[in-house]
């Protein structure tokens, strides 16, 4: 082994030789793989090998596609051998109307992406799969080329691609311990000797916590037994000239494939999943199994029994029984480690085989950057150490034993909760407020009333539409406070402190003390990093205020660039809570608990200061993010409680009343207002995203000069708002796909019904030809096609004449 290399990726399973290949094809051939066993020893050897394209992740569905791709067609093309890729079409079987709507959903975001999914009869899913019995079906999800492949033939294959190029791979040889150098490299202990290297990745797979540790690195995730079995052969499977398709049940919560002549069958039970290892796994375990557990299983397998009577007749000849890793979220970790510059992670895959093309993008984002993708919602960063053991092995268990159940964006499931919350959780709770969870963090998303106490799950409107209404209209016509204390918070201090600033951001600072400024910050390729709110307090002093979900990933970006400045961040998440009062009431509600003059003279729109709100000092912006009058109020934790019961009491006579997430976000899109991790995003920039009038490009900050290169050239793409012209009670909720008649525009960013204006408002990724006042399109939703067309108008107050009032 080398002494020196650019990469060094600690794991030899599917995700880090996937990620040794890829470098390769990025330019990056100095790169040495360490595996403690040899290639695949992990969690590959034993994996059943399946590829679906089923998938609520957008991102997550790319990679899938790209990864059949790459096993099926660009495996054979550059090695010469037939592929061993089973393109045996994969049929997933749902029984409710819930399943029906999802089903739907995924088929529209399959259409982005170019993979044929549709739905199929009973009678075409029986000569599809003629083995199984699909009389208690009430809806059947047919894609033609999902597979399965043998794990151990692609990884080697790919590892002998990558060593061609020049990568080399050490086996049998464990990293013992890691080091920070004080040039910023990272010398690599090993069984075999010391390796320096630039760039490290954890790639670990279920010794990932353990690999981070060496560094301080925080890896959440949690190792769980896994069982599938093989049966032995069958005549009647043995006749079939064309192998069967994989099908997944609901029901049954299992996968059920051909394996030779028999069956290979997995059961995800819904209850009595196991972890293991929670301590950390003895580096001694490679290629170990554990033994069969089939009483564990039997209530899932009596049940594929039912659904595959030649089940019943055959023998079960081997049962696999090892570890899958799963976050808590069941998405991989993926990108910077919190805290370390050039410390990577790869790891978290529960279905690794099929996320195996996760490398094309990591490499990507090591060479360039930035990736092709939006990769928030793999970023390792979206957790932090707030997601202690507890919370990862509760979320790990839920997310094993729902593998198979059916998802709606309404399912608010109690798993690990409540981990992060507002001083005013409670309080907001005993009011009736039903809470959602972003990024740990529990944020209220819609208030019960006397008449409607709960919700069916449902992709189309709910009991809670009415509720959320009547808070829209409170905001419209009177008064509403909502919680906003799950805002990412930064104070930043220092000399330097502007030019810091202006370095990063892409619209020019706020040029007066007092006053506020809305800007993006790039990336030299020009992806979007961050959306930040700023406060100027002083040439030395600014507040900035951003997403929830970029918290750790923000402050990095920050951190990374103070380089040689005189500049001081400070995170104030935790330390600070936030309310926004807003309506045509809110002045005269504000003007009850406090001195301060509220006129637009005294406090006109887009300024900011502290102001005395009873006797506590309260940082107040004016801002309103749901489009009315309004003013954001920013105080330490603990006087959150007393503020907000001030103003209630004080708004009483003028009709205040709690509003909710949905709320919010059906009045920030009514007002044309664009939202971090859904318009903006790492893959595009400003441009794309339409906000030219923030962009400053007479001065170089980071991304300047890509921007410019992409305006000479023109955009690929552009966001479009879109009004809907039918009253299907079915929302956008992302990564829908946008026709003009038969031809794919482009993509759903985001979407809500409009309360204020009576109809459904979206934002897309369109072809830019596409983006004209009044263009008709289509979009295919979870209850079929609707009706839109393309406005360059905010639907609500387009002049900012409530803003301004």
């Amino acid at each position: 082994m080398k002494s020196h290399a650019q990469v060094v990726i600690i794991g030899g399973g599917s995700l880090g030789v996937n990620l040794m290949y890829h470098l390769g094809l990025e330019g990056w051939t100095d790169v040495v793989l360490i595996e403690k066993g040899e290639l695949t020893s992990g969690s590959t050897w034993h994996a059943a090998g399946l590829c679906p394209n089923f998938n609520g992740n957008h991102t997550l569905s790319n990679i899938h596609e790209y990864t059949i791709k790459l096993y099926d067609e660009i495996l054979p093309e550059k090695t010469g051998l037939p592929s061993s890729f089973h393109k045996t079409g994969s049929l997933r079987v749902g029984h409710t109307e819930v399943e029906e709507q999802w089903f739907n959903n995924i088929i529209s975001r399959a259409n982005h992406i170019g993979c044929e999914m549709h739905f199929v009869s009973k009678e075409e899913a029986s000569i599809i799969n003629p083995m199984m019995d699909f009389s208690s079906a009430r809806n059947i999800l047919y894609t033609p080329n999902d597979g399965h492949v043998d794990p151990t033939t692609v990884v080697t294959q790919l590892a002998q691609l990558a060593k061609k190029a020049g990568a080399e791979v050490s086996n049998f040889n464990r990293v013992t311990d890691i080091n920070i150098l004080p040039s910023g490299e990272y010398e690599v202990i090993t069984e075999q000797g010391n390796i320096i290297a630039q760039h490290v990745v954890n790639a670990g797979g279920c010794f990932s916590p353990q690999v981070g540790a060496m560094v301080g690195s925080y890896v959440p995730l949690v190792n769980l037994q896994h069982q599938y079995l093989i049966t032995d052969s069958h005549p009647e499977i043995a006749a079939l000239t064309k192998e069967l398709p994989v099908t997944r049940d609901s029901i049954a919560a299992s996968y059920i494939r051909q394996e030779g002549s028999g069956f290979l069958i997995g059961p995800y039970e819904t209850r009595g999943s196991k972890p293991w290892a929670l301590e950390g796994v003895d580096w001694s375990f490679d290629r170990e199994l554990f033994e069969g557990d089939l009483e564990r299983l039997m209530p899932w397998l009596e049940r594929c029994m039912d659904i595959f009577p030649l089940f019943k007749e055959v023998g079960i000849s081997t049962v696999i029984n090892g570890l899958i890793t799963h976050t808590p979220d069941d998405n991989l970790l993926v990108g910077p480690a919190k805290g370390l510059k050039n410390f990577w992670n790869l790891c978290g895959a529960s279905i690794g085989i099929a996320q195996g093309g996760i490398g094309k993008y990591l490499a990507q984002w090591m060479v360039h950057g930035q990736t092709e993708l939006n990769m928030s919602s793999l970023d390792s960063r979206r957790f932090d150490t707030w997601a202690d053991k507890n919370y990862c092995t509760t979320r790990a268990i839920e997310s094993y034993e729902r593998m198979y159940a059916y998802a709606a964006p309404n399912d608010n499931r109690p798993h690990g909760r409540p981990i992060r919350v507002s001083p005013l959780h409670t309080v907001l709770a005993q009011k009736g407020a039903i809470h959602t969870v972003n990024t740990g963090f529990e944020k209220p998303s819609w208030f019960a009333t006397d008449e409607i106490r709960g919700e069916t799950l449902s992709w189309a409107h709910t009991e809670a539409h009415e509720a959320i209404k009547e808070e829209c209209k409170a905001v419209q016509d009177s008064c509403g406070v909502t919680d906003i204390s799950g805002t990412a918070k930064f104070r930043i201090t220092g000399k330097d402190a502007f030019d810091f600033l202006d370095k990063l951001s892409c619209n020019k600072l706020p040029a007066k003390d007092g006053r506020i400024g809305l800007t993006l910050f790039h990336a030299p390729n020009g992806g979007i990093r961050a959306e930040q709110t700023i406060s100027r307090i002083s040439q030395e002093e600014f507040l900035l205020m951003g997403a929830i979900g970029s918290e750790v990933k923000d402050y990095q970006w920050l951190e990374w660039h103070v380089g040689e400045l005189d500049v001081t961040i400070e995170n104030l998440t935790e330390e600070w809570g936030g309310l926004l009062l807003t309506g045509p009431e809110a002045r005269n509600v504000l003007s009850q608990c406090t001195q301060e003059d509220l006129s637009n003279t005294g406090f006109s729109w887009l300024s900011c200061k502290t102001i005395k709100i009873d006797s506590a000092d309260v940082f107040a912006m004016r801002v309103s993010y749901a489009g009315e009058l309004g003013w954001e109020l920013h105080m330490p934790s603990w006087q959150l409680i007393s503020i907000y019961e001030s103003l209630f009491e004080m708004g009483s006579p003028f009709g205040i009343r709690d509003f909710g997430g949905q709320a919010f976000n059906s009045m920030r899109l009514e007002k044309m207002y664009r939202a971090y991790g859904a318009e903006f995003t790492e893959e595009i920039s400003a441009l794309e995203a339409g906000m030219d009038r923030f962009l400053d490009l007479s001065r170089n900050f980071i991304g300047s000069d890509n921007i410019k290169e992409r305006q000479s050239k023109g955009v690929e793409t552009q966001l479009a708002y879109l009004i809907f012209d039918d009253e299907i009670p079915a929302e956008c909720f992302g990564n829908e796909a946008v026709f003009d008649g038969d031809e794919l525009s482009g993509i759903i960013t985001s979407g809500a019904y409009g309360y204020r204006v009576s109809h459904s408002v979206a934002f897309a990724y369109l072809n830019p030809s596409h983006c004209s006042e009044g263009k008709t399109l289509r979009v295919e939703t979870s209850l079929g096609s609707r009706k839109c067309h393309v406005s360059m108008n905010a639907a609500y107050d387009n002049d900012n004449e409530k803003l301004r009032s």
